[in-house]
């Protein structure tokens, strides 16, 4: 005769009870509520960089039109469009990839020349015709209405501190930033 061994309680329970797969689903939303802000954050500090690299690329593309042709590309006085005559001059010499538009879609204000007056606080005075002005809106796409002020020029830069913080403006005069941040520190 054959003897069968019921198997006690202990080896027949193969399963999780209710408790532990909430315990676990609250640990999985407790991470996840933590993880997105700080990606996020690291997103937006990769389009904040991408986007400064991308002016500091028309910056010296601008500079190297102005050291071969002895004066500033044509001003698109605001709007860095494809079919401007900027684009037209800087294409494909000076700039072989010709961003003109940040990281969050905005296109890129661009002013050289006398055309720079007037913008940032910046007087008639302070410009000439080899200077040029290059301004990304920032994430919320809004100008900041900043205005750079030559006395103070500490007062240009700012610490990330906040997501608000991916809304200021980005602007470089004549190859230097007037209004960038100062260092990161976002989470």
């Amino acid at each position: 005769m054959r003897a069968t061994v019921r198997p006690d309680r202990e080896t027949r329970r193969r399963g999780f009870t209710l408790i532990e797969l909430l315990i676990v689903v609250g640990i999985i939303g407790i991470l996840v509520g933590i993880l997105i802000p700080v990606f996020q954050g690291a997103m937006q500090k990769s389009k904040q960089k991408s986007t400064m690299v991308d002016i500091g690329n028309i910056a010296k593309a601008i500079s190297s039109y102005m050291t071969d042709m002895g004066g500033a590309p044509p001003s698109p006085a605001g709007n860095l469009e494809l079919d401007s005559e900027m684009y037209a001059e800087l294409t494909p010499f000076h700039l072989a990839r010709f961003p003109n538009r940040d990281q969050w879609g905005s296109v890129f204000q661009c002013w050289t020349g006398r055309d720079c007056a007037g913008h940032f606080g910046i007087e008639a005075g302070e410009v000439g015709p080899e200077d040029f002005l290059i301004q990304s809106l920032g994430r919320d796409q809004q100008d900041e209405g900043y205005a750079f002020d030559p006395a103070d020029p500490n007062n240009s830069f700012y610490v990330m501190q906040t997501m608000d913080d991916f809304n200021k403006d980005l602007i470089m005069w004549s190859g230097n930033w007037i209004r960038a941040p100062l260092h990161s520190s976002t989470r």
